[in-house]
């Protein structure tokens, strides 16, 4: 499956393109990630994703495939296996950075190929997408952040891909279309 999202962000590209070339930044920025181990453009790390009472651990490893700092474009790849399950993910996210205006904000073009199997939902790629809109939000703000970012990592509960609530906020935003 395929997922688009651009989003406007109050930071400079140059600042942006530096968070997005530290590898444990990224993890610490996406929920439920975690980047344990970075060598170069490797790394090794985990996702927790809970769907309700049910909690879901993927350890997987990845690389920085691509980096063109002159034209604003990297391009990530990582895969995944569930640690209790036979789940298993792929994912290759391709991201391009435009300067707008003065140059203090950047607009940030994510497309993320998507591949899950043997995953315990089966969603459909609209329904995905519309989930993805708050999660990509909250990681494309943390990337524009200036300074550190807190690792709390997975073990915090409060650090997980929460499932249920993305599908929760989803519907709730049907709701309020619908008035």
């Amino acid at each position: 499956m395929r997922l688009g999202h651009e989003h406007e962000l109050d930071a400079p590209l140059d600042a942006v393109w530096a968070h997005f070339m530290d590898l444990r930044r990224i993890g610490r920025c996406f929920p439920g990630a975690r980047v344990t181990q970075v060598d170069g453009d490797d790394f090794v790390g985990e996702v927790r994703a809970t769907l309700g009472p049910l909690s879901m651990w993927f350890d997987g490893t990845g690389s920085m495939t691509e980096r063109d700092a002159d034209a604003g474009h990297a391009r990530l790849a990582a895969t995944g296996r569930e640690r209790h399950g036979l789940g298993r993910a792929t994912i290759d996210i391709t991201l391009r950075l435009h300067p707008l205006g003065d140059g203090n904000r950047t607009r940030a073009d994510l497309v993320t190929d998507l591949v899950f199997l043997g995953f315990p939902m089966d969603f459909g790629a609209g329904l995905v997408q519309r989930a993805s809109d708050p999660v990509i939000e909250r990681f494309l703000s943390c990337m524009a952040t200036p300074g550190p970012v807190d690792d709390a990592g997975p073990d915090d509960d409060g650090g997980a891909l929460d499932l249920v609530r993305s599908a929760t906020d989803l519907l709730g935003s049907f709701r309020r279309r619908r008035r």
